[in-house]
C-alpha cells in the first residue's frame, strides 16, 4: 500500500533506480552491520547471544500486527511477522531471528500462563506461529511479543468451549471479499467493536488484481511471486482496522479464488494456461497465504498443497464445518476459449455441471466431511462455505442457469451434502457464504425446482467489505426464478453477525455507509432469525 508503510532508512548515497545503484553502503551492509553490532554488545556484556537473539531494528518489526486463529478449548495459534520495512525483501537478514511469546489472564500482561521462544526464519518471510496449548476453556487471554528492545501490540484471544459441554450463547461475525483497493476496512473495525467470541473469514482476504473504482492501491503489480504475494499481504496488513479485528478476537480462514488468482480450480487458472507456471504462481501464494494467518502448524505448505479445511465445536451450541472449495475440486465445466473462468451456462447445454463424478471437494475431503457432519449433537450446524450453497437459476424463464464456478457448477457434490442431511437426519443447518458480493437470505430446498419440496437448510450470504458488484437490476430480475431467495442486496457493502441460543439462530446484516470514506458510520440493514427445529430465515 503507497504511502502506508514506516518510512525506509536509506544511507547515503542509496538510491532506489535498479539499474544506478552508486551507493556508499549497500541496505544490506547496513542490516548486517547493525547486528553485528548488536552481537558485539552482547559479547562485551558477557551474554553469549547470537546476533540474531539482539536484533537492533531500522524501524518496527511489528508493524503487520498480531493475530490468533484455529482457537481450541485448550488454546489458539498466535502470530505475528517481523518486517521493519514489509516492501523491502532485504529489510531483514536471511537469517532466523528468536522472538519471544507470551500470553497472560490479565490485559495488562501480569499474571503470565504460558512464555516460550519461537525462530522467525527466513524461508518463512520472518513469521512467528505459536501453537499455545494448555489453557482454560471458554475465557478470554491476551499475548505479545518482543524481540529485542522491540515490543508488539497486545492482542486478545479466546479458547472455546469443551466440546458437548452445556454452553448459553455464541457470537461470531463472518465476512469476505476485501479488496484494499476498493475501499476503507471499517467493516472490520464494527466486527472488533461489536465484541464476538471469534470471527470467520470466508475467502478473498487479499485480491490479487487491480480493478474497479480505487481509494488506495496494491503496492505493485499483479503478484506472481513469493516475494509479490507477500507485499500484497502487507499492504493489506498494515490496515489499522484489520489489525484492531485480528488483535480484538481469534479468527478461522477459509479461502476462495483471488489468494491465488480468479477462478482457479486446482492446477488450471483463467489467465495462465500453462500448468507448470501456474504451478509456481500457487505454490508462492499459497505460502505467502500461511505466512500471514495465524493457521496451526498441520496448515503449513507442503508440496503443492496446504491442508485448510477444519471442523470444530462450541460446546453442545454449534459445530462449524469449514470445507476448502478451490485446492482440490475438478476443473471448471465448460469452459471456451474465451473464457477459462467462470460463466452462466444452460444446464441442458452443459451435462456436466449436472455429474455425479465431479467432486468441488476432492475425495478426501468428501470423506472428511461425510465422516463428521452433524454428528457431534450439537444445537446448529453450520457449514462455513466460501461460495453461496444455494441453488440460484441465474437465467429468465426456460431453462436452468448455473454459474460454473460456483455450487451450480458442481451440483453432484451438492447432490451428496443435501442427500448426506436428509438420511443422516441433521437439523438446524445453516450455511454462511460469500464471493458474490452482496446479501443473500435462503432456503436451501431438497428440490429448488419444486416450492413444495423439503426446506434442508437456512443460509445466509454476506455482501462483500469493499469489493464492488454491479448486478442489483439482474440480480433483482433473477428473484421470480428464484423464490427460495427471499432476499437479496449487492449494492451496499458490509458483513454478518450472527448471535446464537438454542432456541434461535439471529442474523444482523450490518452495513457501511460509505466505504471510500474512512470512518463512515455503520448500521444494521435487515435481521433475520432461525428457529430450532424450522428450517428457513424469518425478518425480525
Amino acid at each position: 500500500m503507497r504511502g502506508t508503510a514506516a518510512a525506509s532508512y536509506h544511507p547515503v548515497g542509496y538510491t532506489n533506480d535498479e539499474h544506478a545503484m552508486t551507493k556508499t553502503f549497500s541496505r544490506r551492509a547496513v542490516i548486517q552491520r547493525a547486528w553485528q553490532t548488536a552481537a558485539a554488545l552482547a559479547a562485551s556484556n558477557g551474554s553469549v547471544l547470537a546476533a540474531t537473539q539482539a536484533p537492533v531494528f531500522l524501524n518496527d518489526p511489528f508493524q503487520l500486527g498480531v493475530a490468533s486463529g484455529d482457537p481450541t478449548a485448550d488454546g489458539f495459534v498466535i502470530w505475528t511477522r517481523l518486517a521493519p520495512d514489509p516492501f523491502d525483501p532485504e529489510a531483514l537478514p536471511y537469517e532466523p531471528i528468536e522472538v519471544t511469546w507470551e500470553v497472560a489472564a490479565d490485559e495488562g500482561m501480569k499474571k503470565i500462563v504460558s512464555r516460550g521462544n519461537q525462530m522467525a526464519r527466513p524461508h518463512m518471510g520472518h513469521s512467528v506461529h505459536v501453537d499455545v496449548r494448555g489453557l482454560e476453556p471458554l475465557r478470554p487471554y491476551f499475548y505479545r511479543f518482543r524481540c529485542g528492545p522491540a515490543v508488539s501490540r497486545t492482542g486478545r484471544a479466546m479458547t472455546l468451549p469443551t466440546p458437548r459441554a452445556p454452553v448459553d450463547r455464541l457470537r461470531f461475525a463472518f465476512a469476505s471479499c476485501s479488496h484494499l483497493e476498493q475501499g476503507y476496512f471499517t467493516g472490520y473495525r464494527d466486527m472488533a467493536a461489536q465484541n464476538p467470541n471469534f470471527m470467520i473469514h470466508l475467502g478473498d482476504y487479499i485480491y490479487e488484481s487491480s480493478w474497479g473504482t480505487t481509494v488506495r492501491h496494491h503496492p505493485g503489480p499483479d503478484p506472481v511471486t513469493l516475494e509479490q504475494y507477500r507485499a500484497h499481504h502487507a499492504a493489506y496488513k498494515l490496515d489499522p482496522d484489520l489489525q484492531t479485528a485480528h488483535a480484538a478476537c481469534p479468527w478461522f480462514f477459509t479461502w476462495d479464488d483471488h489468494e491465488v488468482a480468479n477462478d482457479y480450480s486446482k492446477e488450471r487458472s483463467e489467465l495462465m494456461p500453462d500448468p507448470l507456471q501456474f504451478y509456481h504462481r500457487k505454490v508462492a501464494a499459497y505460502r505467502a497465504y500461511y505466512e500471514h494467518m495465524p493457521l496451526r502448524p498441520y496448515s503449513q505448505f507442503a508440496n503443492d498443497q496446504m491442508r485448510i479445511y477444519q471442523r470444530a465445536w462450541y460446546g453442545d451450541l454449534m459445530e462449524l464445518n469449514i470445507p476448502d472449495l478451490r485446492q482440490y475440486r475438478d476443473p471448471i465445466a465448460c469452459t471456451t476459449p474465451e473464457r477459462q473462468g467462470g460463466r452462466v451456462v444452460d444446464e441442458a447445454a452443459c451435462p456436466d455441471v449436472l455429474s455425479p463424478t465431479r467432486t468441488m471437494l476432492g475425495r478426501e475431503q468428501e470423506v472428511w466431511l461425510r465422516n463428521g457432519f452433524g454428528r457431534s449433537g450439537c444445537r446448529w450446524n453450520v457449514l462455513a462455505s466460501g461460495l453461496m450453497f444455494t441453488d440460484f437459476d441465474q437465467i429468465i424463464g426456460p431453462g436452468v442457469g448455473a454459474f460454473t464456478d460456483s455450487w451450480g457448477g458442481y451440483q453432484g457434490t451438492r447432490r451428496q451434502i443435501l442427500d448426506l442431511i436428509k438420511t443422516r437426519g441433521v437439523t438446524n443447518v445453516v450455511g454462511i457464504a460469500g464471493d458474490i458480493h452482496g446479501f443473500f437470505v435462503s432456503k436451501v430446498m431438497d428440490n429448488p425446482k419444486d416450492p413444495a419440496s423439503q426446506v434442508l437448510m437456512s443460509e445466509f450470504t454476506g455482501t462483500s467489505i469493499t469489493s464492488e458488484s454491479f448486478n442489483a437490476a439482474l440480480f433483482n430480475s433473477l428473484l421470480p426464478e428464484n423464490p427460495h431467495i427471499s432476499f437479496v442486496d449487492d449494492t451496499v457493502r458490509g458483513y454478518v453477525m450472527c448471535d446464537l441460543n438454542h432456541k434461535t439462530w439471529r442474523a444482523d446484516l450490518r452495513v457501511i455507509d460509505n466505504v471510500r470514506v474512512r470512518n463512515s458510520s455503520v448500521r444494521t440493514l435487515r435481521s433475520y432469525i432461525v428457529e430450532d427445529g424450522r428450517a428457513g430465515p424469518v425478518q425480525v
